[in-house]
């Protein structure tokens, strides 16, 4: 997709990695879970709120199509955030983790017949954060809580 600003953000959207989950996979039942990942490929200026609504379209779109899927977005620090003010005192995955959860409060309003539920899951570790992010339809609650408590039990080290 690319936007007026010059940007050009890949979006996609790829079936979880079955060794990842596979202690899971069978109590997840016929639910698939799918990777959203955004990814610049050109273009280095602050992406506009109408530019990040499109996006969020496209992914509620994909959720209206796919009634059995959760998504998984984690939110990477390979990559500084264009246009981030340094007097911020967050990190590049912090700030994604507020933006995701803006742009998902204002993705619902574009899809009121969808009762989409973001779940924002934070692990705290000795030197940094991670954020991670699953959304889904309100009726796969109880199959979103299986998969956070299993990514809980990899991160305290269990399995």
């Amino acid at each position: 997709m690319t936007y007026k600003e010059g940007n050009e953000i890949r979006v996609s959207l790829s079936s979880f990695p079955e060794t990842a989950i596979s202690d899971l996979r069978e109590h997840l039942g016929n639910v698939e879970i799918v990777e959203v990942s955004l990814v610049r490929q050109c273009g280095d200026d602050m992406t506009d709120l109408a530019t990040l609504s499109k996006l969020v379209e496209r992914i509620g779109k994909f959720l209206i199509e796919n009634p059995n899927v959760i998504l998984y977005y984690y939110c990477d620090e390979m990559n500084a955030v264009p246009g981030m003010r340094s007097s911020r005192d967050i990190t590049s995955p912090e700030y994604r983790n507020q933006l995701f959860s803006i742009l998902y409060s204002k993705g619902t309003r574009q899809f009121p017949e969808l009762p989409i539920i973001d779940m924002p899951i934070v692990f705290i570790g000795e030197d940094h954060k991670t954020f991670i992010h699953l959304i889904y339809r309100e009726s796969l609650q109880d199959k979103a809580d299986m998969i956070k408590n299993y990514l809980t039990d990899i991160a305290e080290g269990i399995k």
